[in-house]
């Protein structure tokens, strides 16, 4: 982006030319900013005018009064964990100690100013957000981060958590990236704003405006060849003598000439001078350790006025003890001028000036060896250690690599990378990682259970799940542990493929075969680790025993959120949500606390789809929402997605029939093309659901039906346990086949028998009912509502409305009416808008005149609204709903002036009132 005469709209637009669209469009984000926030990245080639734009909106924030301060992601920084950030936060680090103290910690560590467990990258995230928004001084804020594709990738995932919370701040986060430069930025879902070349007059009038003296044919030529790009605009009329532009040129990609015209700067450098610049091409700015590494590289031979020579140039600037290169072209041509030779030498100067920082003088060292070398592996390998204790897994990730690549011995090469592609593999890095893990399997040395994990990683990877063979192999390796005394590692090897084996359709000798020895562990037997396992992999045979250990344990006796999470998990697996359900709250509660954000969005997930078996709607809405939100942040897309079609089940139930169908459609559309065929059964399950609360009984039964199809590509044999009540319903109301439903209910009452599995026995109890003949189904119906529904009041409900309904069509009108009003008291009271309605028709068809239902304010509210609601009505301060949620205070504030309209209430005294549902229940 060049420079121009004045212009009309003020001192921050007057440089700048055929950009008011995107200048428009950046202060109408700034002039906001006392009373929104927001993030926006600025997307671009080299060159395009990020770096003018971004400081155009600094200084119409001076202007508004607000402060403003930019960082720089520099390439050399880019492998040091933390790095980006802690340069952002430089001006705000006295506000580290006020924050509380998990989250003061987890900076500390992540800074290297302490030594600690490595943190939780959204630990971090959320005092990085507490330190920008909490400040003393209120004024509002500009953050720029230029060159952010140069970010260390830790830096950019906590500032894009940022980001994402700053839409109540007076805070605005502002990113530059260059285009075809991988960043961290590329998939956190935030505003962008993709700049392109400018139009043929705003190209034309930046050439007239800077160079005034050159012919209308080189004129052509160089728009031709600058194709809008600005920098090119200016720089390439400079250099047309010197690039003989004057009489033709080989076409070269536009970067290429850029990176020409500035190499045309050096060659008439002197050496000494050109290889002070190179230094500054493989490091950061900082002058003192450029002079230093200078003079070991010249040997003592740094003029005085060198320095002054490189910015006579037009090379760069010399600012506050730093060198910067005028745009990161510049970088890049010194680079790319320079010999190999010349390059490692220069590295070498670099690590032996830096030597007192490891973490970074062994990224020089590396660069500087010609080969493998076992010494600068490990020292890799060793910062590798440090930046996975401070939570820098991207950095251990690349160092892991780079000391492969330096590893002669073909064992630890293949040690290093299958920590690397493990590393990927957390990361959400799935190419890098399929990569690695097949490099590392191909050499051919990793120990055995080394091996295994690699290739089981790659199986998920690549879509290549063998299923019982798998499942043999892992269990062969746990055997090979038990056999040598280490029952916990044992447990460890199953656990990474039980969920898996839970889902799979593995046939019934794999089962049993695993599950007896996880029994035989020496593990103690309410181990939650293996209590998970047993109910996953077999958990129809192992039933019983989970249900009873679980029934006896309590969530205040496990030592953390992993242990709770295991408990529930198990309880799940065998149709025990009601006892899962404690494990898994406290489970949350855990993960909150410790901001483990990955693990919380699994939890809460579980919690959604234990909150729709149960009937919780309410409770359902907002983790599913909550769960949805944060996968989406993790990279934790079938999580999502599964918490998506639990959210869909619980708004059907609130009549938002759009909305349902909405989030099975997303869900449909990113699972199906992943592969994700287990997960086909929810989405059916999801569908049938949403369309029986839609009173289409016929449609229901015909998407509940396929759960049960071992032909359909969505029969899951354990979710059918889920949805046995809803079949019988839809095919009792729907005209389904009855004697296909009547066997399936056999066969589930024999199963329910055989593990005493609460949900399952509620739902055959139900159904039993519903599919009773005339003879039976009075004591039928009488017996669930006063025995194995206890403890389970959405199926008392439901068995309640079936009841008065039955007794209705038997003109038996007096006696429906008990039933029916107990059954719409407590839908209501759970949320179940659409069985509540149902309730009230079958009433007023026997001759009741039943009041309509007077929607529920909390209806009205978003997931997030009603969270933050319910989180207030139970007295947390706006301060404790934030560290909870992962906002701000001010957010949170937001959020209940916004929401207090909505509940016809002026206070937070009046939440609980306003939350409660109809008739007090």
């Amino acid at each position: 982006m060049g420079v121009a005469g004045p212009k009309a709209g003020g001192p921050a637009r007057r440089l700048l030319v055929g950009r008011d669209q995107e200048l428009d469009r950046l202060f109408g984000m700034v002039d906001q900013i006392a009373t929104r926030g927001g993030a926006l990245v600025v997307r671009g080639e080299a060159g395009i005018g990020k770096s003018a734009l971004l400081a155009a909106a600094g200084e119409r924030a001076r202007e508004r009064g607000a402060a403003v301060v930019t960082t720089t992601g520099t390439q050399s920084e880019a492998r040091l964990a933390f790095g980006g950030l802690h340069q952002l936060l430089l001006p705000f680090l006295d506000r580290v100690g006020h924050r509380p103290d998990p989250q003061r910690k987890a900076l500390d560590v992540a800074f290297g100013a302490t030594e600690g467990d490595a943190p939780d990258l959204f630990l971090i995230g959320l005092a990085t957000l507490g330190v920008i928004t909490e400040r003393e001084a209120q004024a509002p804020l500009l953050l720029v981060v230029e060159d952010a594709h140069w970010l260390d990738r830790s830096s950019a995932e906590v500032l894009a958590f940022v980001a994402r919370r700053l839409e109540m701040e007076p805070v605005i986060l502002l990113f530059a990236v260059r285009d075809g430069v991988p960043s961290a930025l590329d998939e956190a879902g935030l505003p962008d704003l993709t700049l392109v070349g400018l139009d043929a007059d705003a190209s034309r009038t930046l050439i007239d405006v800077n160079e005034t003296g050159l012919s209308e044919d080189l004129k052509r030529r160089i728009l031709a060849e600058a194709a809008g790009n600005p920098l090119a605009l200016i720089e390439l009329p400079a250099a047309a003598v010197d690039l003989d532009l004057t009489r033709g040129w080989e076409p070269l990609p536009l970067t290429a000439r850029l990176e020409a015209t500035f190499a045309t700067r050096l060659a008439g450098l002197d050496a000494d001078v050109r290889a002070l610049v190179l230094l500054a091409a493989l490091h950061d700015g900082n002058l003192a350790e450029l002079n230093q590494a200078a003079e070991e590289l010249l040997g003592g031979r740094l003029g005085a006025g060198y320095w002054a020579v490189v910015a006579a140039a037009g090379l760069g600037t010399l600012d506050d003890g730093e060198f910067r290169f005028r745009h990161p072209l510049i970088r890049s041509a010194v680079y790319q001028a320079a010999t190999g030779e010349q390059r490692r030498s220069a590295h070498r100067a670099l690590a032996r000036t830096l030597a007192g920082n490891p973490d970074r003088a062994v990224w020089h060292r590396a660069a500087a060896a010609p080969g493998p070398v076992e010494e600068i592996a490990s020292a890799l390998v060793a910062a590798a250690d440090r930046a996975t204790d401070r939570g820098g897994l991207d950095i251990a990730f690349a160092a892991l690599e780079r000391a492969a690549g330096l590893s002669a011995d073909p064992r630890l090469r293949a040690l290093r990378l299958a920590r690397a592609g493990n590393l990927a593999n957390q990361l959400g890095r799935s190419a890098e990682a399929v990569r690695l893990l097949r490099a590392a399997l191909q050499i051919g040395r990793l120990p055995a259970h080394e091996a295994a994990m690699a290739a089981f990683d790659l199986e998920t990877l690549t879509r290549a799940w063998s299923g019982a063979s798998t499942i043999r192999r892992f269990a062969r390796i746990a055997e090979d542990f038990a056999d040598r005394g280490d029952g916990r590692r044992a447990l460890e090897a199953l656990g990474a493929v039980s969920v898996r084996a839970y889902w799979d359709q593995l046939d019934d000798k794999t089962r049993r075969h695993v599950s007896v020895f996880v029994e035989r562990l020496a593990v103690p037997a309410d181990d939650p680790q293996r209590l998970a396992a047993l109910g996953l992999i077999d958990p129809i045979r192992r039933g019983p025993e989970v249900i009873a250990r679980v029934a006896r344990m309590s969530q205040a006796g496990l030592p953390g959120p992993d242990e709770s999470m295991a408990v529930g998990r198990a309880a799940m697996a065998v149709w025990a949500d009601n006892l899962a359900l404690p494990f898994l709250r406290s489970a949350v509660a855990g993960y909150r606390a410790d901001g483990r954000l990955a693990r919380l969005a699994q939890c809460l997930m579980y919690e959604a789809w234990a909150d729709v078996n149960c009937g919780a709607v309410r409770n359902a809405i907002t983790s599913a929402d909550e769960a949805a939100r944060l996968a989406g942040e993790v990279g934790q897309v079938r999580f999502g997605r599964a918490a998506s079609l639990a959210h869909a089940i619980a708004v059907a139930e609130l009549r938002e029939e759009e909305t349902a169908d909405h989030l099975i459609t997303d869900a449909e559309g990113a699972l199906v093309p992943m592969g994700a065929s287990p997960q086909l059964s929810l989405i059916s399950f999801a569908r049938g659901r949403a369309a029986l609360a839609a009173d289409r009984p016929a449609e229901a039964y015909h998407h509940l039906a396929r759960i049960y199809d071992p032909a359909d590509a969505s029969h899951q044999p354990y979710v059918c346990g889920w949805a046995l009540a809803d079949l019988v319903d839809a095919a009792v109301r729907g005209d389904g086949d009855l004697d296909l439903v009547r066997g399936l209910l056999t066969e589930w009452e024999g199963i329910a028998v055989a593990t005493g599995a609460p949900h399952l026995e509620v739902q055959v109890a139900y159904a039993g009912a519903l599919l009773a003949d005339d003879e039976t189904a009075e004591r039928r119906f009488q017996a669930a509502m006063t025995s194995r529904t206890a403890g389970w009041p959405f199926y008392t409900a439901r068995t309640q409305l079936a009841y008065g309904g039955w007794l209705r069509r038997r003109r038996r009108g007096a006696e429906s009416r008990t039933p029916l009003r107990e059954a719409a008291r407590v839908f209501d009271a759970l949320g179940l808008l659409c069985f509540a309605d149902r309730a009230r028709r079958e009433l007023r068809a026997s001759g009741e005149r039943a009041r309509r239902r007077v929607p529920a304010a909390w209806a009205e509210l978003s997931p997030q609204e009603l969270q933050i609601a319910q989180l207030a009505a139970e007295g947390l301060s706006n301060r404790d709903i934030g560290e909870r949620l992962y906002l701000s205070h001010r957010t949170v504030s937001t959020h209940l002036h916004r929401l207090f309209p909505k509940l016809g209430i002026t206070s937070r005294a009046q939440l609980r009132d306003a939350l409660r549902p109809p008739d007090g229940s």
